[in-house]
């Protein structure tokens, strides 16, 4: 079986040791469909063979069966569960060469075959089978683990896989902005798309329809939950993967870049025993953060905290949590109807769309319950407006409200390579009138740290409007949002998106032209 004694000596030491007998590949007979299972190129990287399948267990020859590393990687791949056997590694590197020798000139015709139907997509010629082996090669497998881990590298948010008529393109969104990566060879593409779905655990034979899914991976030291989007374009899919790092996440207002005023309206309201606390602003303006650094601010032992989310991003310990199921009529009307017969303290609303959702947070605002929850306005005074839009009594709204609060994130300078300069605003209309003038602004030269953007990291800019007597009265008598606003301003100390912004460049943190590209100046 051996012939150098040393090493036949050595190998039945291992095999005593790992009480496994030794297998004598040169009296086997692999068949083919084995040998299929896994890609020659796999097996001559971790020097080893698969033998025989039965069922859903591939048993494999390897010349280590300690490496833990290896039986995962083929775990993953093969989707089998692995039982490995010990063999000599020159007699597997011998049966590598044997066997797969065989299969190679078949191998290279079915994968120009299968490179064939990829291309034809719109033709609708499409290899589900060959497809799915396909995208658990190593090849594809590497590339969409080199994605990912790339991406946590790069402190990106989410991924956009997009599918064109003659290649791939990956792009990655950091501090809000979307970057080109890379691009992939077009023939890679649905092996690409079936890797993303199996480990979302979607149909991979579902190619018209929208399909959202979740997978997990660990990375850096870190575990990074996935949110996954996949939607049919013209040429392919469309995938979108959102990473959320529950290590990054830093749940105390402090940390979130507040200005002094905004972080004390925000004290003031959470203070108040009873109420509701609104945030506006569009998707990705860091609105669930804020809410889950005010829950982590109340979460205490006796208090009785409910939030019902769609989808739940993060999980908090101590908090009861619930997800919106549309499918099965668990909307957020319906879960916080229910959620009311468990004696909440805080409730958090996720989002509020309709009417019957608003009606009945409002109203157990005003029941003795602290009640969070979002709306999608441009700022803070417009909500009001939103609210009587959508049917809800004025006097509820002045009675229930405590404080709204519209939100933005920016991107912050990066510390490594700041410089400040002189700048004359005296021309530039964007920005608030008492700001007209020759100032010193600051900003990132570009530098490794920031891959030469100039930016790292996101804070938030913030317009608290903080409820007042007077402010309830203005709404019980619908006055107007210019009124309020002015009124906000000049006697509560609130300050729009934008001056909010333009203090932040004053301050160093942000720039003058990143205020200007999330602000709108009222």
């Amino acid at each position: 079986m051996i012939k150098n004694s040393k090493e036949k000596e050595a190998f039945y030491n291992l095999c005593r040791e790992c009480f496994f007998p030794p297998l004598d590949l040169t009296k086997y007979d692999i068949p083919k469909e084995v040998l299929n299972i896994i890609p020659e190129t796999t097996a001559r990287a971790y020097k080893i063979i698969p033998i025989a399948k039965i069922g859903w267990v591939l048993t494999v020859a390897m010349a280590d069966p300690y490496n833990i590393f290896v039986l995962d990687n083929l775990k993953v791949i093969t989707n089998y569960e692995i039982s490995p056997v010990i063999t000599p590694l020159s007699q597997i590197m011998e049966a590598i060469e044997r066997f797969y020798g065989l299969l190679q000139s078949v191998k290279e015709k079915d994968k120009e075959e299968a490179v064939r139907e990829i291309v034809s997509f719109r033709e609708e010629k499409f290899d589900l089978e060959e497809i799915a082996k396909l995208s658990k090669e190593a090849k594809i497998v590497n590339i969409v683990n080199d994605i990912l881990s790339e991406a946590v590298k790069s402190r990106c948010s989410d991924i956009h896989i997009e599918c064109f008529e003659k290649e791939m393109r990956i792009r990655y969104r950091v501090d809000g902005v979307l970057h080109e990566k890379r691009k992939i060879e077009k023939s890679y593409q649905e092996a690409i798309i079936a890797r993303i779905k199996l480990m979302s655990k979607l149909d991979i034979t579902q190619r018209k329809i929208p399909q959202d899914g979740r997978f997990g991976f660990h990375a850096q030291g870190r575990d990074i939950d996935v949110r996954v989007s996949v939607l049919p374009v013209d040429f392919g899919e469309k995938i979108v993967l959102r990473l959320l790092d529950k290590s990054s996440i830093r749940l105390d207002l402090e940390s979130l870049g507040f200005s002094p005023y905004a972080l004390e309206a925000f004290k003031k309201a959470i203070a108040k025993p009873f109420g509701m606390i609104l945030l506006t602003g569009p998707t990705g303006s860091g609105k669930t953060t804020t809410l889950y650094s005010i829950l982590n601010r109340l979460n205490t032992i006796e208090r009785n905290i409910i939030t019902i989310e769609d989808p739940v991003e993060y999980n908090l310990l101590g908090i009861t949590q619930v997800p919106v199921r549309h499918e099965i009529g668990l909307d957020f009307a319906a879960i916080l109807k229910a959620t009311l017969r468990q004696s909440p303290d805080v409730i958090m609303v996720g989002e509020i769309r309709d009417f019957e959702t608003a009606d009945i947070a409002m109203k157990a605002a005003l029941t003795g319950h602290i009640v969070l929850s979002t709306l999608h306005t441009n700022d803070a005074p417009s909500a009001i407006t939103r609210l009587l839009n959508m049917e809800i009594e004025p006097f509820l709204i002045a009675s229930s409200l405590n404080m709204i609060a519209a939100q933005r994130l920016v991107r912050k300078i990066c510390s490594s390579c700041k410089i400040s300069y002189e700048e004359d605003l005296s021309s530039l209309e964007d920005i608030p009138e008492r700001f007209r003038k020759s100032l010193t602004l600051y900003k990132g030269k570009g530098c490794k740290d920031c891959n030469n953007i100039g930016y790292k990291g996101r804070l938030a800019v913030v317009e608290a409007l903080l409820f007042d007597d007077k402010i309830r009265d203005m709404v019980l008598e619908r006055t107007s949002l210019e009124e309020i606003r002015a009124y906000a301003r000049d006697y509560c100390g609130m300050k729009t998106l934008r001056e909010d912004g333009v203090e932040k460049c004053l301050r160093g943190e942000t720039t003058i032209e990143e205020v200007i590209r999330v602000t709108v100046e009222f």
